[in-house]
């Protein structure tokens, strides 16, 4: 594991303490596990673009044929 430093506003530093005081775990594995989460959406989200992608393909290979039949 690496060390990081970063800041936080006031507000989020107070909640992020009061969340460790409550759960009895250290502020450090509270940012990691945030900061999996967010990973994890990102993760979620390039396979929602992809799937995005296929579609938009879809889509344009049906208005090529729509406009290859109105020419006919």
């Amino acid at each position: 594991m690496k060390a990081m430093s970063l800041k936080l506003e006031e507000q989020q530093l107070k909640l992020l303490e009061r969340a460790s005081r409550t759960t009895h775990i250290p502020k450090s594995t509270l940012v990691r596990k945030g900061i999996a989460l967010v990973l994890q959406q990102l993760k979620q989200d390039v396979v929602s673009a992809d799937f995005r992608r296929d579609v938009d393909a879809l889509l344009s290979e049906d208005r090529a044929l729509l406009k290859r039949l109105a020419k006919a």
